[in-house]
C-alpha cells in the first residue's frame, strides 16, 4: 500500500506520541495492580473547545480528559487482545497514544449520544463527542462532556479502523 510523505509523517508522529505513564497506567490495570482511578491523557485546546461547544452547547475549554479504570477495561472487553468487536487496540501502546489523537485531531464528531457513567452540569446524562485522526486507518477517541465543577472529560472507548485498500 502506498503512502503519501505527509501520510508516513503523520504515521511516525503517531508511533513517537506514546505517553509511557499512560502505558503504565494501563497495563497496571489489566494486570489487576490498579494505583490510580485515573491518569489525565490530554486538555482540550481552544479550537477544540470551541468545535465542541458549537455541537453540544457545552462549554469545556480548559478542561483536562482523563482515562479510568472502567475505560481501560471497557477498552480491553472490546477492541483489546479479545476484544468482542475487534482487536484494533490489543496493543496498549496505541491506548498510550489517546492523548496525540485528540491534541491533533482531523475532526470532533456528535452524534446525539450521552452517557449514563457520567452527567452533565444540569445533572442529565454527558454529551459524547468523538475526536478521529486519520493514521494508518483512523482512530477515535470518544469521551464524554462532563461535569463543569470538576472539568474532566471522561474517555468512554478508543478504537483504530484499519484503512481500506483502495481498489486498482
Amino acid at each position: 500500500m502506498d503512502h503519501t510523505e505527509q501520510e508516513i509523517a503523520v504515521v511516525q508522529e503517531y508511533e513517537r506520541a506514546k505517553d509511557v505513564e499512560v502505558q503504565d497506567f494501563v497495563d497496571d490495570v489489566l494486570s489487576g495492580k490498579d494505583r490510580l482511578n485515573f491518569i489525565t491523557v490530554a486538555f482540550i485546546s481552544e479550537e477544540a473547545a470551541k468545535r465542541i461547544k458549537t455541537l453540544t452547547g457545552k462549554e469545556v475549554k480548559g478542561n483536562r480528559v482523563v482515562l479510568d479504570i472502567n475505560a481501560v477495561r471497557h477498552i480491553e472487553s472490546r477492541h483489546g487482545k479479545n476484544g468482542k468487536q475487534d482487536q484494533s487496540m490489543s496493543d496498549t501502546a496505541d491506548i498510550a497514544r489517546m492523548g496525540y489523537v485528540i491534541m491533533n485531531y482531523d475532526e470532533i464528531t456528535y452524534n446525539g449520544e450521552t452517557s449514563f457513567n457520567h452527567i452533565d452540569e444540569e445533572g442529565k446524562p454527558a454529551p459524547m463527542v468523538q475526536f478521529s485522526k486519520r493514521i494508518d486507518g483512523t482512530y477515535y477517541v470518544v469521551q464524554t462532556v462532563s461535569e463543569v465543577k470538576s472539568k474532566r472529560n471522561y474517555i468512554v472507548t478508543a478504537y483504530i479502523k484499519k484503512k481500506q485498500p483502495s481498489n486498482p
